[in-house]
């Protein structure tokens, strides 16, 4: 490894398909360099952590819960992360910002960033048009809803975020496009950033 950090952060908001195009990013890895990579999702690891301490039943509950407790929730996730992640390739499949009742929640606070130490953070991104039909269309979730004008001012807060995250710890940030029908082109880009 060139890099002496193993962990990707790849961000992007609920709808732009983030998690397809890791999945297909470590099916390349595995493909054409024999190495697998280890997926953590940031959200699965809070919701643990709230689920263990009864504040939470389902993952979609967790948006509602107090901002405080959200906070002390990613500080918990984050430092198990960190721990997971101290000698494998790992992908940190998470948000930059969260919807919440008392505005966005960010979702890579000091705090987090500085326990995991990402060499790269990826956003993922597309079209908000696109972004607001795949969320309609996706049954499995319970999703705000969100007008495409603030879809689009979502992901460019995201972006600010994500500068500060390379502010903080020293990585990188990169932009990757999920364009319709092309997320294998997402994926072999991500695909590189995890090897670099």
């Amino acid at each position: 490894m060139s890099e002496s950090r193993y962990v990707v952060i790849v961000t992007g908001i609920p709808g732009v398909g983030k998690t397809t195009v890791i999945n297909t990013a470590v099916d390349l890895v595995k493909e054409q360099h024999g190495e697998d990579v280890i997926v953590l999702n940031f959200g699965t690891e809070m919701f643990e952590v709230a689920v263990k301490a009864g504040q939470v039943k389902d993952r979609d509950e967790m948006r509602k819960m107090p901002t405080a407790q959200q906070r002390a929730n990613q500080k918990l996730a984050g430092e198990a992360i960190a721990e997971k992640a101290k000698s494998a390739r790992v992908i940190v499949d998470t948000h930059t910002l969260i919807q919440t009742n008392n505005g966005y929640l960010i979702g890579l606070p000091e705090w987090v960033v500085r326990a995991i130490q990402p060499k790269t953070v990826v956003l993922v991104e597309a079209e908000s048009e696109k972004i607001a039909g795949r969320r309609t269309s996706d049954e499995t979730r319970t999703r705000d809803a969100q007008a495409i004008t603030d879809i689009q001012i979502h992901q460019e807060m995201c972006r600010g975020a994500a500068v500060s995250v390379g502010t903080i710890t020293g990585s990188t940030v990169r932009i990757i496009k999920n364009r319709e029908g092309k997320v294998e082109e997402a994926a072999k880009e991500l695909a590189e950033t995890i090897m670099e």
